[in-house]
C-alpha cells in the first residue's frame, strides 16, 4: 500500500507511465507537441502554419488536425486560455511551472518561432476580472522606469537629469550591458514629437497605449564612451535605426539646446 509520501515520490514516474500507455491519432507523443518540434527540427526554428501543415501531411497520411490551432497553443504572445493547461497563471520563463512545456513558440506575423525570452520578451497568463483567462507582456523594470519618467513635465525631468549622471552603470549579466537613465529616453522621446529625428517621417506604428513607437540611440555610441544624455540621445524610426547600426547612416545630435 503505498503512503502519500510514497505516492508523491513516485508521481513522476506513474506521469511518465501514464503518457507512455496513451495512444495517440499522429505518432507516439500530442499533436501540439510534434507541431512545435517540426518549426525547431524543420525549419530552423521559423515556419508558418502552412509549411508545418505540409510537413505534418507527408508525415501522417491521415493527418486532419488544426495545425495553426496547435501552433497557436504553444505561442506564448497569444490568448490560450481555451486549452485547460493555458488556463493556469504563470510567467513563461518560469522553467518550474508544470506548464512550462507549452510556451515554446513565439508568433510573429504568420511565422511562428521559437521562443527565446531573451529576445521576444516575457509574457504571462492571468485570469481576468471577467474569468477569461489572457496574456500580456511582462513589462521589465527599465520599461516601468521610462513610464514613470513620461508622465513628468520636461521641466521635471530636466530638472533631474541636470544632477543626473552621465556616465551609465554597467551591470553584468552574461556580458557587459548599460543601465540606461529612463528619463532621457522619455525626454527625447517628447522633444522628437512622434516623427524620427534623422527621415523626420512619422512614427511606422502606435503602441498599444497609442504612444508613437520610436527607438532612442545614441549618436556617440554607450560603448565607445559616449554620455547617457539628452544631447547624445536621438528619437529613430525602427529602419534609421537598424541602418545606424548596420549601415552608412551618418547621425547628428538633434536635441542640443
Amino acid at each position: 500500500m503505498f503512503t502519500a509520501p510514497m505516492l508523491q515520490q513516485h508521481l513522476p514516474e506513474f506521469s511518465r507511465n501514464r503518457e507512455m500507455a496513451r495512444k495517440y491519432v499522429y505518432g507516439d507523443k500530442p499533436i501540439r507537441t510534434t507541431t512545435a518540434e517540426i518549426v525547431e527540427n524543420e525549419f530552423a526554428g521559423k515556419a508558418t502554419a502552412a509549411q508545418v501543415d505540409a510537413i505534418l501531411k507527408k508525415r501522417f497520411p491521415h493527418y486532419k488536425d488544426n495545425t495553426y490551432l496547435n501552433l497557436i497553443v504553444n505561442a506564448v504572445n497569444c490568448n490560450r486560455g481555451h486549452w485547460s493547461f493555458n488556463r493556469t497563471a504563470r510567467r513563461t520563463d518560469d522553467a518550474t511551472h508544470r506548464h512550462h512545456e507549452y510556451d515554446r513558440l513565439f508568433k510573429r506575423g504568420n511565422v511562428f518561432e521559437v521562443y527565446d525570452s531573451a529576445l521576444h520578451g516575457v509574457f504571462e497568463i492571468y485570469e481576468a476580472s471577467d474569468g477569461k483567462w489572457l496574456t500580456r507582456p511582462v513589462k521589465s523594470e527599465f520599461e516601468k522606469a521610462i513610464e514613470k519618467a513620461s508622465q513628468l513635465t520636461s521641466e521635471q525631468r530636466r530638472e533631474k537629469l541636470a544632477t543626473s549622471n552621465t556616465t551609465p552603470e554597467r551591470v553584468i549579466i552574461k556580458s557587459y550591458t548599460f543601465k540606461r537613465n529612463p528619463l532621457v529616453v522619455a525626454e527625447v522621446l517628447a522633444l522628437a514629437g512622434g516623427k524620427c529625428q534623422s527621415c523626420l517621417r512619422d512614427a511606422p506604428f502606435k503602441r498599444e497605449d497609442g504612444r508613437p513607437y520610436l527607438e532612442v540611440h545614441h549618436v556617440e555610441w554607450l560603448a565607445n564612451g559616449g554620455e547617457d544624455s539628452v544631447e547624445n540621445a536621438i528619437a529613430l524610426c525602427p529602419n534609421c535605426h537598424r541602418e545606424a547600426h548596420y549601415g552608412a547612416l551618418v547621425l547628428k545630435p538633434a536635441n542640443i539646446k
